[in-house]
């Protein structure tokens, strides 16, 4: 086997609270846990492969490296499948397991086999986007990626984010924001609008159990409030408050939250 690096785009997705879940659960559980995550992983790396080249995954501890093989003039091809493919693992995890998921995604050089392993600098970039700058339940694109984006505000069948920090990214809202984007003109009274603003509720309901289960751990807490800001923004822009919120600034309201994070 001649051993050289390919270019392609990489994924290094981390599960977020992985030792604190560990620490306070029964292996059985974990087990589990784990087990669903690779189940969501195999049933894109499956639609993935239906409509462009096989993926490579390789999972260790609490970590996932999902890659597939692209040339300069295919990354924003590729890359819109990929990233497709990882908002619904990032949405179906948070929605099904309640577990959320971080990463970064890049494009380079790259050596990735299903039996001797994966290494290479794509790689490195995708994990030190993960380890030092993915914040919050969120994955966040290399520049090495985003050169290749002819429009700088989404894919041809899914949207990115600018996150104003400095990044663009994904995270498990992104579907969820392109589809109720299109209902609003229904004003979300098709059957495909009622779902997806379920879906939202359902994320927002997920977020604040965990803020909740979560205080008094200000590290673990702050990561949550991000996620929250960003679900806050969407029910806003789409009305979808409570009557007694709607008469709130929550651009207030929720620095007021990171104050008390910070001074905990």
């Amino acid at each position: 086997m001649e051993v050289a690096y390919q270019k392609r785009i990489c994924l290094f997705l981390d599960i977020l609270g992985f030792s604190a879940l560990v620490k306070s659960q029964s292996c059985e559980v974990v087990y589990k846990i784990v087990r669903d995550i690779k189940g969501e992983l195999k049933s894109n790396k499956i639609a993935i492969g239906q409509i462009y080249s096989e993926p490579i995954a390789t999972t260790f501890s609490d970590c996932i490296v999902l890659s597939i093989e692209a040339d300069e003039s295919d990354v924003e091809q590729a890359s819109n499948i990929l990233v497709s493919a990882t908002v619904k693992m990032l949405q179906e995890t948070y929605l099904n397991q309640r577990i959320a998921l971080r990463g970064g995604m890049a494009y380079g050089e790259l050596f990735h086999d299903r039996t001797d392993g994966v290494f290479g600098p794509a790689m490195i970039k995708a994990y030190e986007l993960e380890s030092q700058f993915a914040d919050w339940p969120r994955v966040i694109f290399d520049q090495s990626l985003i050169k290749h984006f002819r429009d700088k505000t989404g894919l041809p069948t899914i949207g990115f984010t600018n996150y104003g920090d400095g990044f663009w990214g994904v995270d498990c809202l992104n579907r969820i924001e392109d589809v109720l984007d299109q209902e609003r003109i229904y004003d979300f009274e098709t059957a495909t609008g009622k779902e997806f603003l379920e879906m939202l509720r359902r994320v927002n309901q997920i977020t604040e159990k965990k803020l909740e289960d979560h205080y008094g751990n200000p590290k673990v807490y702050a990561k949550y409030l991000k996620l929250c800001e960003r679900i806050y923004s969407l029910l806003k822009r789409f009305n979808q408050f409570p009557p007694y919120f709607t008469e709130l600034d929550m651009s207030h309201f929720v620095p007021v939250l990171r104050k008390k994070v910070s001074d905990s």
